[in-house]
């Protein structure tokens, strides 16, 4: 993307950042999103909210209470007899929710203030002032008299649903005068009032109603004054009166989903003062902390720093914001409204897509028609229609640049397939890109299978060595030239491996084009050409140059037995060197007819054949290892193979020593079994420059280190090309002075 994009959608972030930052400081201080967070609230004070308390029970001025002891309002003196039941159980505290405002009986509401000093800390509640409202009618209502001198404390019972109608908290002191429940767990909990207890802390606390929204346990006021209920019942509890009969007490909704007798309401506020596990709302600061930080965490990871998809930042952001709130709310008991978080993070994602989207479709249409105009080897790709601006525009644009790159990529590889020689594209990395159909051919008889993509130009290439060598071929070349290496998969196939860099348009380096030239063909017949012309001029010409010449210097009417020895010298050297390379042509051009043999077998025949060797240097030949191992093969030929490694051991090894030849299966990580055929003499070994060559034509053994022998250095060569024929492999341990030892593996038959 250009410099002049890339400034306008940094631009663009930072706006719109600021513009989501300024909504969410708007959501937060005016609760706009209250609906979202009181659904939020009330789904997760189901998940942790605790069970009922057994510190609180309810008193209820029921339905069967009514029907029992009469219409209400009672006479006072049934209230007292109440009062008198339930000091009875000696309860920690009584919270008795029934109004005494108005003057009775004299002599009765002395019984009833009488009741209610003796039943002390019993707390009573009176008419709060409406709000708004001056004067007289700014006034509490307060019980009458002698009730409230008898009181302990006078306090609101007031219940104030949320806008929704459900009631979430409660106001447990509103400057000096407090809530009647929290009047009753002050005294339930301690004599003198704590400094730090929720009770004492002026304005709003969330209420953690009972789990699963199952209703308080209580007790009708009429099994009270009857005596049904045992004083265990009420001792040691806070005890709460109040009306809950049908037209007489208020209903609310709840956030458990079920709804509340206001007693009930009362009961769950004041377990929640005594057990201090009261919610508190959170201040300004943490709500607008808990809305701007995610945003500036989305924004980032949105950015035109992204690392992340969009959508697996925006999912964590907001899931990180529910988890906060979660925690705060169940852990900490402190409520942190996500709603204006969570309205910022919807905000801010699809707005900032939307920008990044127009930045760049406006820069894909750029570069587009720019690509348009450029001149191109292959007929254009006509436009969809004539639309030439908006969004369709660019889309159609679009739509002719990949036809025009498909018909490029067709014709490349079209092109590329009409090549004889098997070519590669490689990546920078060295995965393929492109391969044609000689590649796909060649690499398949090498047992590669090359899948565009995937498959890796060093593994490739790990098919092949370099002659001479024999070390893998360097990948990427060292020099920035173009690199041209011969290399051999075995000893009758060569090729050129050519590799160039490419480049992009711009110069930077894209890949390599690899290439594979078949030369087997032509080194085959130069080493032909070689060997007949070393034949011509060498080892053919020169023992018969020497017959002659001891013809000619012989008696004319007789050869003497001097003469004729050297004569059957040469003669015989000329025919070894014959049938050296008779079988080394056979071994290496001949068709192979493959017969189940023995290895052990064909061991002992060519020891047996060179018997009159060993004989006549006293070198005794043992054998150990396996007695039967069977593989697939030419059976003379292998013999022959055989018998030129022990000839060699028997010609290089001094007199009177020892050749082991050991036979061993061997089981390799591929799960293939190998039959292995070990040759060790005690001769003068070879230096390292004699056996990184041993198995080429005119190899000869060792010079000043052994004895002197003739021959024409075809032996091992022979041997090797046998070997690579059978798919087998022959390696070779030596040290000047040491003796050499020789493996011959092959593959065991199935």
């Amino acid at each position: 993307m250009s410099l002049g994009h890339q400034l306008k959608l940094r631009t663009q972030w930072w706006l719109i950042l600021l513009v989501a930052s300024v909504l969410v400081i708007v959501l937060t201080a005016d609760r706009t999103m209250l609906r979202l967070d009181n659904a939020f609230y009330d789904r997760l004070l189901q998940l942790g909210a605790p069970a009922p308390g057994q510190s609180v029970l309810m008193v209820e001025i029921d339905d069967d209470s009514i029907a029992r002891l009469g219409r209400w309002p009672w006479n006072r003196g049934i209230h007292a007899a109440l009062i008198d039941r339930i000091k009875a159980g000696q309860p920690r505290a009584i919270a008795y929710d029934v109004l005494f405002t108005e003057p009775g009986d004299p002599a009765v509401d002395a019984l009833l203030a009488g009741s209610i000093a003796a039943a002390r800390p019993i707390f009573l509640p009176m008419v709060p002032p409406a709000p708004g409202l001056s004067g007289v009618a700014a006034t509490p209502v307060l019980p009458i008299a002698p009730v409230r001198q008898a009181a302990s404390g006078i306090g609101y019972a007031t219940i104030d649903p949320d806008a929704d109608g459900v009631v979430r908290s409660a106001t447990v002191a509103a400057g000096p005068v407090q809530h009647l429940m929290a009047l009753a767990a002050l005294a339930a909990t301690s004599p003198a009032t704590p400094a730090d207890h929720p009770a004492m802390s002026v304005g709003a606390r969330l209420i953690p109603f009972g789990a699963g929204g199952g209703h308080w346990p209580g007790v009708s006021a009429a099994a009270v004054l009857a005596g049904q209920v045992p004083p265990e019942l009420l001792r040691d509890r806070v005890v709460l009166v109040g009306a809950t009969a049908t037209g007489l007490g208020s209903r609310y909704p709840t956030p458990t989903g079920s709804v509340m007798s206001g007693l009930e309401i009362e009961a769950n506020l004041v377990n929640g003062l005594i057990s201090r596990t009261m919610i508190r709302p959170a201040g300004m600061p943490a709500r607008l902390g808990l809305g701007l930080m995610p945003l500036l965490v989305l924004m980032i990871g949105l950015g035109p720093w992204r690392r992340m998809p969009a959508m697996v930042v925006f999912a964590l952001c907001a899931g990180v914001v529910v988890a906060i709130a979660a925690l705060c709310l169940l852990v900490w008991r402190l409520w942190l409204p996500p709603g204006a978080a969570l309205a910022g993070l919807a905000v801010a994602y699809p707005l900032w897509g939307w920008r990044q989207l127009a930045v760049i479709e406006q820069f894909m249409r750029v570069q587009l028609l720019r690509l348009e105009q450029e001149p191109s080897i292959l007929p254009r790709v006509a436009l969809v229609g004539s639309v030439k601006h908006g969004v369709a525009g660019t889309i159609a644009l679009l739509h002719a640049a990949i036809a025009r790159n498909r018909e490029m990529q067709h014709f490349v590889a079209d092109r590329l397939d009409q090549l004889p020689d098997a070519t590669l594209v490689a990546d920078l990395p060295g995965r393929i890109v492109m391969a044609n159909a000689a590649a796909h051919r060649l690499f398949t008889t090498f047992g590669h299978t090359i899948i565009p993509g995937a498959t890796q130009a060093q593994a490739l290439l790990s098919a092949v060595r370099l002659v001479g060598s024999g070390n893998p071929v360097p990948f990427p070349p060292e020099a920035e030239e173009p690199a041209t290496h011969e290399v051999q998969r075995d000893q009758a196939h060569f090729y050129l491996v050519g590799m160039a860099p490419q480049t992009q348009a711009d110069g930077q380096r894209a890949g390599w084009i690899i290439r594979f030239v078949d030369i087997s063909e032509s080194k085959a017949a130069q080493r032909q050409r070689d060997d007949v012309v070393q034949l011509l001029t060498h080892d053919m010409r020169s023992p018969q140059a020497s017959i002659l010449a001891v013809l000619e210097t012989a008696p004319a009417d007789r050869i003497a037995p001097v003469e004729a020895s050297a004569i059957r010298h040469y003669a015989e050297r000329t025919l070894r060197l014959a049938d050296g390379f008779v079988q080394l042509a056979r071994a290496e051009y001949l068709e192979y007819t493959l017969e189940e043999v023995e290895l052990g077998d064909m061991l002992i025949d060519a020891i047996d054949d060179l018997w009159p060797q060993s004989r006549a240097k006293a070198i005794e030949i043992v054998t150990h290892g396996e007695e039967q191992m069977l593989v697939m093969g030419e059976r003379s030929l292998l013999t022959r193979a055989l018998g030129n490694v022990i000839g060699n051991a028997i010609k290089y090894s001094p007199d009177g020593t020892t050749i082991t030849c050991t036979l061993t299966r061997q089981v390799r990580a591929d799960g293939s079994a190998w039959g292995l055929c070990t040759i060790a003499d005690q001769g003068c070994g070879m230096d390292e420059d004699l056996r990184a060559r041993m198995f080429e034509r005119f190899a000869r053994g060792p010079v000043g280190l052994g004895p002197k022998t003739s021959g024409a250095g075809l032996g091992l060569s022979f041997v090797h090309t046998v070997m690579v024929r059978h798919h087998g492999v022959i390696s070779c341990e030596t040290e000047p002075g040491k003796g050499t030892t020789f493996t011959l593996a092959l593959p065991i038959k199935d």
